[in-house]
């Protein structure tokens, strides 16, 4: 059951290496269990494998009220603790001084992602690098480890460091934590997606086919993003907008039906039940991966910026506006992952552990993103107000508000339930507030602004064809002449981490704000 049922979206093992030793290594068991001879250190290693797959499913079990009433022989959570203290105490018996094998590396990649989906991310870091030295020793990150090796092992090895790859790049990227691999030191190529296909027609899917796209992505993040002394690329709209048409063409166009962001091939979704829930997983990957090419231009303009920290010199940049909204849609579009996420899990509290940690630290970061880049917009129609100039909104604007207002209703009503949730209502409150505000006050809503719903405030429509009324009004000010107020002091109040995540908007510096979190990830 935690093999084929619970587990569907870890496919971490390789099932065609891994089914025929987790059959002998049954039958091992059974033989010492009657002969009373020790358990050989790699029954153990491959034993603690097996723990670790069990407690990630559990841990991912789909809902609170997952049917496991007869399959399961105690409660989930009684197993739970049972396997992980009994995981542990294995694990600790084992001497340091011992070779490490596939097993070693693979259960403690298992066993960094089940801490992680916990939010105990310093001891998943711990466990992580410890399976990236295990994998060095090995060879795993070479494409000739020197050692005989049939195409089965091969596939075997390259599955086990692309998924280290994954997770180093992720913690990097989200937790600002150094590389554990760095680039240019390794030369093992990508798995080869050699799954049983679920379809071979028109197309060939496989249930490791997303995971694929996850390493792709993973590659795609650190090409941008990594190392820090590349930020400077980061804030240039010409750079950004190329980043931003390569990751289209190497990434999302190359997207199976089933998978597709727009229109997805549902049909498929009976090959495999997991196809739904794998769909949403990568969208919001892809979603948060293309957000992260934006998030230099929450405020383009520099509204926000107190003076001291003002960069721009020239005035608003046509095409850094552009990049603001394109982050804005995003932005909006990961948001609606979320939101798909727990409806595909049943519920939003309890259940799957990864909305302990995953799915509201993810609605927390986009929320700040959107909220600021709403702020921003507020800022700049305040400036160009004062010059007598008035804009209208169009349908994108009043979506993101839209988006805003319901997701910030979401995080509330898990706050109760969850402490993650819980501090990012407390840090985020003060921008609600100043952005209803902005609108004109409650009035505007259906209910209070904790779970407010946008009504419609927004008299003017605009097509999405050429300049935005806003974004022309700024550029053509600009160019009249009259944009030298553009620099200068702030006029709306700002949120108290709003400063420092403007001159750092990288995820890292959520998560390390004490305003957000603490050290709450501890």
């Amino acid at each position: 059951m935690f093999l084929q049922e619970l587990n569907p979206l870890y496919e971490t093992i390789h099932p065609p290496s891994f089914q025929p030793r987790y059959t002998a290594w049954w039958i091992t068991q059974e033989n010492n269990d009657q002969s009373g001879e020790a358990i050989r250190d790699e029954d153990i290693d491959f034993g603690l494998l097996v723990l670790r797959v069990c407690l990630l499913s559990i841990q991912s079990l789909p809902h609170s009220k997952f049917p496991t009433t007869g399959v399961l022989k105690s409660h989930p959570e009684a197993m739970e603790q049972w396997y992980s203290s009994l995981a542990n105490e294995l694990d600790k018996s084992q001497p340091s001084t011992k070779k490490p094998s596939i097993e070693t590396v693979q259960h403690r990649f298992l066993q960094a992602g089940y801490l992680k989906n916990y939010g105990k991310i310093r001891a998943s870091w711990s466990i992580l690098n410890t399976a990236v030295k295990n994998a060095h020793e090995m060879g795993l990150h070479l494409k000739e480890p020197g050692i005989p090796t049939s195409e089965l092992e091969m596939e075997l090895r390259r599955r086990t460091f692309w998924n280290l790859y994954v997770w180093d790049r992720s913690m990097c990227t989200f937790f600002g934590h150094w590389p554990l691999i760095p680039e240019g030191y390794f030369d093992i190529e990508p798995p080869y997606d050699n799954l049983q296909p679920l379809t071979i027609s028109p197309y060939v899917l496989t249930p490791f086919t997303d995971r694929v796209f996850h390493i792709k992505l993973a590659r795609y993040l650190t090409a941008f993003m990594s190392p820090p002394s590349w930020k400077s690329d980061q804030q240039k709209p010409a750079v950004v907008s190329e980043f931003a048409q390569r990751f289209h063409q190497v990434i999302v166009d190359q997207l199976p039906p089933p998978f597709s962001l727009e229109n997805p091939d549902i049909s498929w979704d009976a090959a495999h039940p997991a196809l739904p829930l794998k769909r949403e997983m990568l969208g919001l990957f892809i979603y948060t991966t293309e957000a992260s090419l934006y998030r230099w231009f929450m405020d383009p303009c520099e509204s926000l910026h107190r003076g001291h920290n003002v960069r721009a010199k020239n005035g608003p940049d046509l095409l850094a506006l552009s990049h603001r909204r394109s982050l804005m849609d995003t932005t909006c579009k990961i948001i609606s992952c979320i939101a798909k996420l727990y409806a595909l899990t049943a519920n939003e509290e309890g259940g799957s552990v990864d909305r302990l940690f995953t799915l509201p630290i993810s609605l927390v970061d986009s929320l700040a993103t959107l909220g600021v880049c709403l702020l921003s917009i507020q800022a700049d129609e305040r400036r160009l107000s004062k010059k007598g100039i008035h804009t209208v909104a169009d349908s994108v604007l009043q979506r993101s508000y839209n988006t805003f207002f319901d997701a910030f209703g979401l995080l509330y009503r898990q706050a109760p339930h969850y402490i993650f949730a819980k501090r990012g209502v407390k840090a985020l409150e003060g921008l609600h507030g100043t952005l209803c505000a902005g609108l004109g006050g409650p009035d505007l809503f259906e209910a209070s602004p904790t779970g407010a719903t946008m009504m419609g405030s927004f008299p003017g429509q605009a097509q999405r064809t050429g300049y935005f009324p806003l974004e022309q009004a700024l550029v053509s000010l600009h160019a009249s002449g009259g944009g030298g107020e553009f620099q200068g002091r702030t006029l709306i109040a700002l949120p108290e981490w709003l400063p420092s995540f403007l001159e750092s908007p990288a995820r890292t510096s959520l998560f390390h704000s004490q305003a957000f979190f603490g050290d709450i990830l501890t």
